[in-house]
């Protein structure tokens, strides 16, 4: 019991630690070297082996899609493509449904796998300039942008290339569209109470007078938002991503392919927009480097964990629960989730650890994989996660300002449908 202990302790320790600041490399070593000492293992061996193994084959597994990801993210916010996507769908929605315009538009360019960083970055001064026009609360805005990025089109609907999809695909042997019919479902009911409740979030600011204000660094953000995309057709700027939704769910090929397509139909299409390739170059390969090495730190954590005499206890004790297995498959998804402030992080690690096992139990690996992704969007947007905290700081609020919107939309919605797909996945497999 004792040794299961050790292993709650550390998982609360990194935590803790992200929710201080600390880097989550720093706090994954850290976590690591007191549970092998807790543990009584050789803390040179664990280290230097067990975590560096861990490690290294997450960033062999996953390097190059960070790196293709990240590239074709830069390719469409260089360029402006995205920044007109945004534009477009906020100006067919118009001010009443000015909100929903911002969701769609992040859930547009998820979808067509451009990271959620990328997203919040390229959608902030648009979103700025959309709530100005609609007059809605600036407190608003994380919210809306995490609603549409962070959630259903990331990890519900089939095809995506978002990392998080992608994810389970070498350990369970499955594609992008595993478990279609599950995820299309599942993703329309979340989506579709996302929009509700910020539409209701929108109304009720109106309602009590509450509209937009800004201070000298929104007015220069808003400057911004009336330069980018502003000469590209927003239907035109929607090829590249097609060109990947074609290749990857139409085709059958090769997610690296496919998105290197994409970005070649982005440079293509709006050649006159690329700029100072060496430098996107370089921009792409940090992001990819910094990206893969701290989920793969996390992953590293994850195998410390079970080289541990607690985690064989806690197997053996998830494994023999009266719930169905994909109870406690959801639930260790999204707590480790939570406690790395990583989605890609957590599933990693459940998968690593626990997928074999509930495999060999005859649970169909389209169901694993699609369970495991809604579950991963559930708790890993804690206040400590380093993408909220990215986004509060992007928009100016606090958590106090915004956080209740994010965790609504990312946590609480999130956790519900997840449920939902795990009591439809026990009717329908």
């Amino acid at each position: 019991m004792l040794s299961v202990i050790f292993v709650i302790l550390t998982l609360a320790l990194v935590m803790f630690l992200v929710f201080k600041k600390v880097n989550i490399v720093i706090a994954s070593i850290i976590a690591s070297i007191v549970l092998a000492v807790l543990d009584g293992q050789n803390v040179v061996t664990a280290m230097s082996e067990t975590f560096m193994t861990g490690t290294a084959n997450y960033v062999k597994n996953f390097f190059l899609l960070f790196f293709v990801s990240a590239l074709f993210g830069k390719m469409m916010e260089s360029t402006g493509a995205a920044a007109a996507i945004a534009r477009g769908l906020a100006n067919l929605l118009g001010e009443k449904f000015a909100i929903l315009g911002v969701l769609f538009a992040g859930m547009v360019l998820c979808y067509g796998g451009i990271s959620a960083l990328v997203i919040a970055f390229t959608m902030y001064p648009l979103t700025l300039a959309v709530f100005k026009r609609a007059n809605l609360p600036r407190r608003l805005i994380p919210g809306a942008i995490a609603a549409g990025c962070f959630t259903f089109a990331a990890a519900a609907l089939p095809g995506t290339p978002q990392t998080i999809n992608v994810t389970p695909i070498p350990y369970l042997g499955t594609t992008v569209t595993a478990g279609a019919t599950l995820g299309i479902i599942c993703g329309i009911i979340g989506i579709a109470a996302t929009c509700v409740y910020m539409y209701w979030e929108a109304a009720r600011a109106r309602a009590v007078g509450d509209g937009f204000t800004a201070d000298t660094a929104t007015l220069e953000a808003l400057s911004k938002a009336d330069e980018a995309g502003s000469n590209i057709n927003p239907i035109v700027a929607l090829i590249p991503i097609l060109v990947i939704i074609v290749l990857l769910v139409g085709l059958q090929i090769n997610v690296l392919i496919s998105m290197l397509a994409g970005s070649a139909a982005c440079a293509l299409l709006f050649f006159k927009n690329v700029k100072n390739v060496p430098s996107l170059l370089g921009d792409s390969v940090q992001s990819a480097m910094s990206a893969a090495i701290t989920t793969g730190c996390i992953v590293g954590y994850g195998a410390v964990v079970s080289a541990s005499t607690g985690y064989a206890t806690l197997s053996a004790a998830l494994l023999s629960l009266d719930a169905p297995p994909l109870i406690s498959y959801g639930l260790t998804t999204t707590i480790l989730a939570g406690a790395a402030g990583s989605g890609t992080g957590g599933l990693a690690i459940a998968l690593e650890n626990l997928a074999p096992q509930y495999l060999e139990m005859g649970i169909s690996a389209e169901v694993l994989h699609r369970i495991g992704c809604l579950s991963a969007i559930g708790l890993d947007s804690l206040p400590h996660n380093g993408a909220v905290v990215v986004l509060l700081t992007l928009a100016g609020m606090t958590h106090k300002e915004s956080y209740k919107q994010i965790f609504v939309t990312t946590v609480v919605l999130t956790v519900i449908v997840a449920a939902i797909g795990i009591a439809l996945a026990t009717v329908m497999y």
